[in-house]
């Protein structure tokens, strides 16, 4: 089962899947923090010697041995820089006991305690000899709180990193250079909640006026539908582009956006007054998630996805497809993307009152023909979560709910694609969802209209 038609304007994937971000920085924030490389935060990244620079003319002349002592010298200068940098990332200048200085070690501080913990739960599961089925139960409790509070601990520290550098761009540059090169990395991996206002504080800051930075600011603008902010990154960096250069397409994308963006608050403003919107809990082997279903836009659907829940359809299923700022995708019985659920039921994305896809939203997939004529009433059980707004895609899938917690729980799935024969053949293990249930429904009978099929007892 396909997401997108192949002649479908994924045009995101085109942009972004393979935008040219420099890896060549060093987010090393305090060596303890990388215990959250493997879930949450950031890959420790090192510059060996990466643009040393370029050769002298003297280099001709040069023996074989002279050039390995030469790039050795070079090897041995950009290790030192890096770990200067690493010891220094993140940190405030020395003697800093100002208000603003005492509130950013706090956060500091916290984030740090956060990556402690997680990396406390991590030692106690792998020393330990009794793996009995209640250690393992409370040992994945453990886990999955420390993993939110160390997603809490970040978005805090972002938030006041954010506001620190911007205070005295001068004074706080060690801060501004480390909010800098995590932004990279974290864009570049879909990590992009929280971001908004330390990639505003980055920019606006004028001092990091590069393609690269900009590029990946516009994302995170993008990503929390600030198209105002990402419409200025692109215009800044305009100066790094031929005038004759195409312009990426979401660009002329980006009025509409914002017309969208605005109903979607609409709808939200409306939803919260009423507050009846039932909401599932969705529990993976990278953390918690909670989702808000659109009963009012999409019944039909919503009622499928609940029966499903209440009859355990969702346990052990795999996240099967993730693709880089692209969508996370589940709920295929085969884990391959050619299994559903047993029966079929109708389309709803051309209802009136149907949403767009902005980032955490949920929508059905569909199935194709041989031709890959995406076939509207195919949708079953197969789900999928966007990492980006995906315009392209809407009136054409129906969206049917959006993550309310959790959101940075699907920027650390697994990225893989099992529908693809060579990736299954490798044997990669996805990510998986480890329970779903209904905390919250309407008092109304949740069994689905299908139109082709059967019901599972």
């Amino acid at each position: 089962m396909s997401l997108f038609s192949p002649d479908g304007a994924a045009f995101i994937a085109k942009e972004y899947a393979n935008m040219p971000f420099k890896t060549n920085h060093t987010p090393c924030f305090l060596i303890i923090l990388s215990t959250l490389t493997s879930t949450m935060l950031w890959p420790v990244e090192r510059s060996f010697g990466q643009g040393a620079g370029a050769p002298s003319k003297s280099r001709v002349r040069q023996t074989p041995e002279e050039r390995a002592v030469e790039k050795q010298k070079a090897i041995d200068l950009q290790n030192e820089l890096a770990s200067i940098r690493q010891k220094n990332f993140g940190m405030l200048p020395e003697g800093d006991v100002s208000e603003v200085g005492k509130r950013y070690q706090a956060a500091f501080d916290g984030f740090r305690e956060a990556a402690v913990s997680l990396n406390q739960v991590q030692m106690t599961f792998h020393l330990s000899t009794k793996l009995t089925q209640a250690f393992k139960d409370q040992i994945n409790d453990q886990w999955q709180s420390a993993l939110h509070k160390g997603h809490l601990a970040k978005e805090n520290w972002l938030k006041v990193a954010a506001e620190t550098f911007a205070n005295d761009s001068k004074k706080y540059a060690v801060i501004g250079e480390t909010l800098c090169a995590m932004m990279l990395t974290d864009v570049e991996q879909d990590r992009m909640d929280g971001w908004l206002e330390a990639a505003k504080a980055v920019v606006n800051s004028g001092k990091f006026e590069k393609e690269d930075v900009l590029r990946a600011a516009s994302l995170v603008g993008y990503a929390n539908s600030d198209f105002d902010f990402t419409e200025d990154c692109l215009v800044r960096s305009e100066k790094f582009h031929d005038a004759n250069e195409t312009k990426p397409k979401f660009v002329g994308e980006i009025s509409s956006l914002r017309e969208k963006w605005a109903r979607e608050l609409e709808f939200r403003k409306k939803e919260a007054e009423k507050n009846d919107n039932p909401q599932v809990e969705i529990i993976t082997s990278k953390g918690r998630m909670v989702l808000e279903l659109y009963e009012d836009s999409a019944p039909e659907t919503v009622k499928s996805f609940i029966y499903l829940i209440e009859h355990n359809f969702f346990s052990r299923k795999s996240f099967f497809r993730v693709e880089k700022h692209l969508v996370a995708q589940t709920g295929c019985e085969k884990g391959d993307g050619t299994g559903d659920a047993g029966y079929t039921i109708p389309s709803e994305a051309s209802l009136p009152d149907q949403r767009d896809h902005f980032r955490g939203s949920i929508a059905m997939a569909l199935g194709s023909d041989a031709n890959g004529k995406v076939l509207p009433e195919t949708g079953s059980s197969q789900v999928y979560f966007v990492f980006l707004p995906m315009s392209h895609l809407d009136g054409s899938y129906t969206v049917f709910g959006r993550i309310i917690e959790g959101q940075e729980t699907i920027s650390t799935l697994r990225v893989l694609n099992l529908a693809d024969p060579a990736q299954k053949k490798e044997g990669k293990q996805p990510d998986v969802i480890l329970s779903a249930k209904v905390v919250r429904k309407r008092d109304t009978e949740y069994k689905p209209k299908i139109l082709a099929g059967k019901l599972p007892k």
